[in-house]
């Protein structure tokens, strides 16, 4: 079993989200969950795990598999079943995953779900109260509506908050392999235009991450990177470089975003977590960001 998402948290940039919020709610009386924010835009959620906790997981929309820390594993006597591949954004390495009885987030519930036990790289150096990575395999259950703006993240499995959500729906390009990702979701990928090239980008939606990353820096035309190299600890305990190249404008859906800045991994051509996809674009660079996972669509809303 292999995962195929690229679990290092690389904080190399700064989105900022508002520190203050009106009094916002769910639509549809979704119950509402108010994250709190580590690094200006990485969500923190308390969830429970086999109705211990809570604990602080990081929600990211990109982890395929839901990560825990070998730490708190211990202390919760999970039991290893076996190690699998990780693949990063320039790195390899390897974890063992066990099976968790059952994860609860608010309201929402989550009965044996997979669960990755490893390292948590950069994310838990940012902040060492985050035990987890709250993955798809626990948000595929669910529509997600991240509201940047109002500081509210809402799940609901009705579909009843879809039909509250305006705007363009934005499909989700699955790989061309249909069946690699079995038995996981596929990843909430979108295709995106950027200014100069001919081919659209394909880029994961990503809630883990504050900072637009390419796999392989030569996606883009070239151009002369920045002198500043960033730095950020993996999940295999390595620091990995990384360099900012030229600012783009790019186009998602019917939204132009622009002066848009894309990291890249210094070792980029080595250990691509998934060749088919391009590289991740933050939802924290829009004010709301909905995913229908069941019904493979985006609604993104500019800020």
């Amino acid at each position: 079993m292999t995962t195929l998402k690229w679990l290092a948290s690389a904080i190399l940039g700064s989105v900022m989200i508002p520190a203050l919020y009106s009094e916002a709610h769910c639509p549809r009386d979704v119950v509402s969950i108010r994250p709190r924010f580590i690094e200006h835009s990485i969500l923190v959620l308390p969830v429970t795990l086999n109705h211990s906790g809570p604990f602080d997981f990081v929600l990211d929309t990109a982890a395929q598999v839901t990560t825990i820390d070998p730490e708190l594993a211990a202390e919760l006597h999970l039991k290893l079943l076996g190690q699998t591949g990780v693949t990063g954004a320039g790195f390899s390495t390897h974890a063992s995953y066990t099976l968790l009885d059952s994860l609860q987030a608010s309201a929402y519930e989550v009965k044996d779900l997979l669960l990755l036990i490893h390292n948590l790289g950069q994310v838990q150096i940012a902040d060492p109260r985050v035990r987890g990575i709250l993955g798809e395999n626990f948000l595929e259950h669910f529509d997600l509506l991240i509201d940047y703006a109002h500081g509210i993240v809402c799940l609901d499995t009705t579909k009843q908050m879809q039909q509250n959500v305006k705007g363009e729906h934005i499909a989700l390009v699955g790989p061309s392999h249909l069946d690699r990702n079995m038995p996981f979701t596929e990843p909430p990928s979108i295709s995106v235009r950027v200014s100069g090239l001919v081919q659209p980008l394909l880029l994961e939606l990503d809630s883990g991450i504050n900072s637009p990353l390419l796999f392989v820096a030569g996606k883009l035309r070239p151009a002369a990177f920045s002198s500043a190299t960033l730095h950020s600890r993996g999940t295999d305990g390595a620091s990995h470089a990384y360099t900012v190249l030229p600012p783009q404008d790019i186009q998602v859906g019917l939204h132009s975003l622009q002066q848009i800045s894309f990291v890249t991994p210094v070792a980029g051509n080595q250990d691509i977590p998934d060749a088919e996809i391009d590289g991740v674009l933050p939802t924290a660079l829009f004010a709301r960001a909905f995913i229908s996972y069941a019904d493979r669509f985006a609604v993104l809303e500019p800020r």
